[in-house]
């Protein structure tokens, strides 16, 4: 059997997205230089998710199950909302509250008088939050915190430990994490933002994050996902959430801008675009926190959700 040694925490289902013409993607360094790669050199690390078995062997089955499990459904599905297709518009009664209606411009998004949604089969939503699942947790960051939270808990005082002992507990410890994530996802709103300009979603190194530890506040956390240069998923676990298919929302450019600083403050080493990157806005937003201007809490079973300008920071 062929053992896959190099272990894509970033899949080529979706870092291929990102591929222009030539097959080759930008990458932009910490220190603003730029370079060419095909998308089967990006988002990858060897052994990334290796276990050794009692004998010392290595068990390579986590990266199978990846592939098998998670990424071929997730193709599936991905060619499916590429497409557009299906999306379905329902006239809102009432243009709403001004104030709130020209805050959500403010942030970025395209306000119609339509609701859009995307009805889609339960096996394609199921393989969506999978996958979305599935990207938080395989992270090399993401298992980096979780090796060393089991360094520090799980060590045996002075005795000496193998490294690889405290990575079997992290990426067992991966997998449960997996389940607890796609459960929360499916049961939430699973937003696809469409970028209705001439910009484009970044991805970085960082991968894709959930805040942690889980907020006790009416959402215990949010995840933002680009998808492709023009699409990108946003999770919001909320109670009685639309779970027939994908909430459509359209931004503009200031709104890909907010996405992509979010994006941007967990990168590590690497940022990747389709287009020539804009360089001095990655420079500024490398590795930065994003501002986080939002609120929420129950009012009378209601979500009330709040925007603070003042924590908010200008472009």
């Amino acid at each position: 059997m062929n053992e896959p040694k190099r272990h894509h925490w970033w899949p080529n289902v979706q870092s291929g997205q990102w591929a222009g013409a030539d097959g080759m993607l930008h990458v932009v360094r910490t220190d603003g230089t730029t370079f060419r790669a095909p998308p089967s050199k990006v988002g990858v690390e060897g052994e990334l998710y290796t276990r050794l078995d009692p004998s010392g062997a290595k068990d390579r089955e986590i990266e199978r199950w990846f592939s098998r499990e998670i990424e071929t459904p997730f193709a599936s599905a991905l060619s499916q909302v590429l497409t557009l297709d299906g999306i379905q518009r329902r006239k809102l009664p009432g243009r709403g509250d001004p104030i709130q209606r020209k805050e959500v411009q403010e942030l970025g998004f395209i306000v119609g008088d339509y609701d859009e949604r995307m009805p889609l089969a339960t096996p394609v939503r199921i393989a969506i939050a999978n996958y979305l699942a599935a990207l938080v947790v395989r992270s090399p960051s993401y298992l980096t915190k979780l090796t060393d939270w089991h360094r520090a808990n799980n060590g045996s005082g002075d005795l000496p430990v193998d490294p690889s002992t405290f990575r079997g507990f992290a990426l067992e410890n991966m997998l449960y994490l997996y389940d607890v994530y796609r459960e929360a996802i499916a049961d939430g709103y699973i937003i696809l933002m469409i970028a209705d300009c001439d910009r484009e979603f970044l991805f970085a190194d960082g991968g894709v994050a959930a805040r942690e530890p889980w907020s006790k506040r009416p959402m215990p956390f949010d995840l933002y996902a680009p998808l492709t240069p023009k699409l990108a998923f946003n999770v919001l676990p909320l109670p009685d959430a639309y779970t027939g298919g994908l909430w459509i929302s359209r931004v503009n450019a200031r709104g890909v801008a907010r996405y992509n600083r979010m994006m941007l403050a967990g990168a590590k080493r690497f940022v990747f675009s389709k287009s020539p990157p804009p360089i001095d806005f990655i420079a500024k937003h490398f590795g930065v926190p994003a501002p986080s201007p939002f609120g929420s809490r129950w009012v009378d079973g209601k979500l009330e959700t709040k925007y603070d300008r003042s924590r908010d920071r200008p472009f």
